[in-house]
């Protein structure tokens, strides 16, 4: 993507460093298969763990104004979904989805150049049930999904990690900075001990 410029303007070389390192984080944060954060492996008397629930993520973060190196900190708002879930562990297996509407504050960092998110979200669950979570972490090249943790409702206390692809709609990508990312993954709910959601 190229920015124009109109012929009489001047830009300075830190306006254009600016514009590209913010390019360059969504370009990384868009191509990158999240990692799980590594787990040690389980002591030979102990079984691994086995998660609460198993869902697919499916979740959209918009950034108001759009996050660049003029604008540091946004408002944060979209929705988290956990569609499709199962429950290995037979905790709740009448859990089937979820669509948590979120609230909270977009941040982007230059050096390097990272956009990150936290906040709360509150949805209901297919039984009904109302449920709320707190998000916080990065979406950029290598990182997992951002911390979770439900708060209320169902299955409360749970820790929620696994893996992520965040993605740029280059739609909403203005001279102005990233202004938009689509998320798709899996994530997993550990009542205690997380394990590697990817095993599941």
């Amino acid at each position: 993507m190229t920015f124009s410029v109109k012929a009489k303007s001047k830009v300075s070389p830190l306006s254009r460093l600016g514009r590209r390192s913010v390019l360059a984080a969504a370009l990384l944060a868009g191509t990158a298969l999240a990692a799980p954060v590594a787990q040690a492996a389980p002591a030979a008397e102990r079984a691994a763990p086995v998660p609460d629930l198993v869902c697919r993520l499916d979740a959209e973060v918009n950034f108001s104004p759009p996050l660049s190196v003029r604008v540091k900190e946004a408002k944060v708002t979209g929705h988290i979904g956990y569609l499709d879930c199962r429950s290995p562990s037979g905790a709740a297996p009448e859990l089937t989805d979820i669509v948590f509407g979120v609230d909270g504050t977009g941040r982007f960092g230059v050096f390097p150049p990272t956009f990150s998110v936290e906040g709360n979200g509150v949805g209901t669950w297919n039984t009904g049930e109302v449920g709320s979570l707190y998000f916080k972490g990065d979406l950029k090249q290598g990182s997992p999904v951002p911390e979770r943790t439900v708060t209320s409702g169902p299955l409360a206390r749970d820790g929620i990690n696994g893996l992520q692809i965040p993605t740029p709609r280059f739609d909403k990508i203005t001279p102005d900075g990233v202004a938009g990312f689509d998320v798709i993954g899996q994530v997993c709910f550990w009542p205690g001990e997380k394990g590697r959601c990817t095993a599941f």
